[in-house]
């Protein structure tokens, strides 16, 4: 426990010395929002309320893809990475780490930011605080498919387009609870088994991305 400590503190560090970089999730979501909005502005008010938090969920998994390439990309171009693979000692730790850090300064700053914008563009506070439940369950999930993929195709110089395709087909399940989650808060419809389907999810990954994370680091650069 101590060493996963000391490893996501130096991660933070990292992320630290990036400067502005971490606002950039947010400046995407807000000009996304403004834009569906100015293009939507002819749609009843109503429709355009059932339709924000789905927008925002869009938004968030769009996001969730830009910047995944991140993860172990660095760690691969100053040759860190292909150190702790090869002393063998705390990969499954690191990795989390990573992934960890990843997720809290690229995803989390959003998930924070979108109920605030939902609530300013009219949603209802309840729906709003299951749009945030929704995205703290989801995005972290989002986060752990893409680190695989993001493993997988570290290796290849321009690896974005790759990146999305293989991600997005594997995206979709999670989407579905997650706006299906909001649709059914904002028609009050019960929405705890899409909840609980997202919890188990984000579970089962958490268990199996570590290892195989590794695995694709390993082969990706052999």
């Amino acid at each position: 426990m101590k060493d996963l400590l000391q490893i996501i503190n130096k991660e933070f560090l990292l992320v630290a010395r990036s400067g502005y970089g971490v606002f950039m999730p947010v400046a995407y979501l807000l000009i996304i929002m403004i834009l569906f909005n100015i293009s939507i502005s002819f749609v009843d008010k109503k429709i355009t309320q059932e339709l924000i938090p789905l927008m925002i969920w869009i938004s968030c998994l769009l996001i969730c893809i830009l910047n995944l390439e991140t993860i172990f990309k660095e760690d691969y171009e100053d040759g860190s990475l292909e150190m702790f693979l090869i002393n063998k000692k705390n990969i499954e730790s690191t990795i989390i780490a990573k992934i960890f850090t990843h997720w809290v300064s690229s995803n989390f700053p959003v998930v924070i930011i979108a109920p605030m914008v939902a609530l300013l563009l009219g949603l209802d506070s309840h729906t709003a605080m299951i749009l945030f439940i929704s995205l703290l369950i989801g995005t972290p999930s989002l986060t752990l498919i893409g680190s695989i993929a993001a493993a997988l195709t570290i290796s290849l110089r321009s690896n974005k387009i790759l990146l999305s395709l293989m991600v997005l087909p594997l995206y979709i399940p999670i989407l579905i609870y997650g706006t299906n989650a909001v649709n059914n808060s904002y028609f009050g419809i019960s929405y705890q088994g899409e909840i609980t389907m997202m919890i188990l999810l984000f579970i089962l990954f958490l268990l199996i991305t570590p290892f195989t994370c590794a695995k694709a680091l390993l082969v990706a650069l052999d």
